[in-house]
């Protein structure tokens, strides 16, 4: 069994249609990150990683909603992944598959914190520096589910809101796309 240890960098665009305002609310991103590689033969190779990534979040649109104006929003989330794939190698093409997790974190409404499940697509190649060392380029994709943890109200006899619990349910999806370079070493 062949052993790599793959370093990556990328940055990319991702996505999702918010349902409170049916506004798009876009996320540039950055991404640092690291995956094991066990290789199986010469073509299939199963890959476990952590990857980081910085989001900038933007609304970019200015909605109306009972004659006041809203203006976009700008945040800023940090996430943690992480990805498990499983690789197919032919001569220097690749495609990797598999399902991730990921955790938000930092400056983020609440309802963002609870993360996604999702799966990844990657398309690359793979350009040989020497036996043991290789630069991959490739596009990532990723389709994820967000799951909230919104609050259930209810009034009390003063007519006041109160939060009487906790709904766990499904919330958005997201799709993103990463360009990414890495460096591939073999042991």
């Amino acid at each position: 069994m062949a052993v790599s240890l793959i370093a990556h960098a990328g940055g990319g665009w991702d996505g999702f249609p918010e349902r409170v305002s049916d506004t798009r609310i876009d996320h540039f991103m950055g991404a640092l990150g690291a995956d094991a590689k066990f290789g199986f033969n010469d073509n299939w190779s199963l890959l476990v990683g952590l990857d980081y990534q910085f989001r900038f979040i933007n609304s970019g649109y200015t909605t109306y909603s009972g004659g006041i104006e809203h203006h976009s929003k700008f945040l800023q989330g940090h996430y943690l992944r992480l990805p498990v794939r499983v690789e197919y190698d032919y001569n220097r093409f690749y495609v990797a598959a598999g399902p991730y997790l990921e955790k938000g974190f930092g400056n983020m409404p609440e309802k963002y914190e609870l993360g996604l499940v999702g799966v990844n697509l990657e398309l690359g190649g793979r350009f040989e520096l020497n036996r043991y060392d290789h630069l991959r380029v490739s596009l990532l994709t990723s389709f994820g589910v967000s799951f909230d943890n919104k609050p259930i109200v209810d009034y009390d006899q003063n007519g006041h809101e109160i939060e009487t619990g906790k709904h766990f349910g499904m919330g958005y999806t997201e799709l993103n796309f990463l360009l990414r370079v890495g460096y591939e070493h073999q042991f």
